[in-house]
C-alpha cells in the first residue's frame, strides 16, 4: 500500500512532469483533505490560464474518479501524531498528517514536496515524484 499526498494527486491530475509514472488504485490511501486540495490546483490552473473554465469542470470530474478509486482516511483521525511529526520536524501540519498516516498504515509515501519527503523518511518509507 502506498499513502498519496495532494502534491502527488496534482500531478496525476494536471498532467504534469512525472505524472506517468505515478500509479493511483485501490491500494492507495490519501487524507479527505487532499481532494480539497485537488480543488484548489484545479482552481488555480482556471485562474492562471493554463485550463479554460470548462476544462477545471472535467478535471472536478477527474478528481472526483481519482478519490473514488483510492482509500480515503479522516484527516482528525491523526491529528495528534501529525502535530508530533510537525513539530519534531518542522514540517507544515499537512505535511505531517500525510506522514502520520503512512505510519498509522505502515505503508509508503508518495510525494512531489522535497521538504516532506526527507521528513517522511525518519518515519516510513517515501518516494520522491519529481
Amino acid at each position: 500500500m502506498i499513502v498519496a499526498d495532494a502534491s502527488v494527486l496534482v500531478k496525476v491530475l494536471l498532467k504534469e512532469p512525472g505524472w506517468e509514472e505515478i500509479s493511483i488504485d485501490q491500494n492507495t490511501a490519501t487524507l479527505d483533505y487532499a481532494l480539497v486540495e485537488g480543488m484548489n490546483a484545479i482552481w488555480k490552473a482556471v485562474k492562471r490560464g493554463r485550463a479554460t473554465t470548462e476544462a477545471g469542470r472535467n478535471l472536478i470530474t477527474v478528481l472526483k474518479l481519482l478519490g473514488a478509486g483510492m482509500l480515503i482516511f479522516e484527516t482528525k483521525n491523526f491529528f495528534e501524531r501529525g502535530l508530533e511529526i510537525a513539530l519534531e520536524e518542522d514540517v507544515t501540519i499537512y505535511d505531517a498528517l500525510y506522514i502520520a498516516l503512512a505510519e498509522a498504515l505502515s505503508a509508503e509515501l508518495h510525494t512531489a514536496d522535497e521538504k516532506q519527503y526527507y521528513a517522511a523518511r525518519n518515519y516510513v518509507k517515501a518516494r520522491l515524484i519529481k
